[in-house]
């Protein structure tokens, strides 16, 4: 079984606190950068859980041209390689981005 879980009362203060600390986190520059969530489609992170020799996925931050912070996913091999199928000639890389950005799109029942 894997070691990811925690109970919904921990990730319930996990959210909590980084909501309420989000505006000390950054400089006034950045103010309204920092995301609540992203929420994605299943099927984009079956996509990356289904290439050969995928056995995790890591989420790596970025920072979009407006300077929102994103989210970014991508499969992971068993030496913990970041599978990227076109430096190795097997295809097209399954990255995924581009989730529904909270906020504006919250969820009413926020963790």
């Amino acid at each position: 079984m894997s070691n990811h879980f925690i109970s919904l009362v921990a990730a319930k203060e996990m959210t909590k606190r980084y909501r309420e600390s989000i505006d000390t986190l950054v400089t006034s520059e950045y103010k309204g950068s920092m995301l609540f969530s992203e929420t994605f489609d299943a099927d984009a992170i079956q996509a990356i859980l289904n290439q050969p020799d995928c056995v995790s996925f890591r989420t790596y931050f970025g920072m979009k041209e407006n300077k929102t912070v994103c989210v970014i996913h991508i499969g992971v091999d068993a030496a913990g390689n970041d599978i990227i199928n076109s430096l190795s000639g097997n295809g097209t890389d399954v990255i995924v981005e581009y989730g529904k950005e909270c906020p504006p799109k919250c969820n009413d029942q926020l963790l």
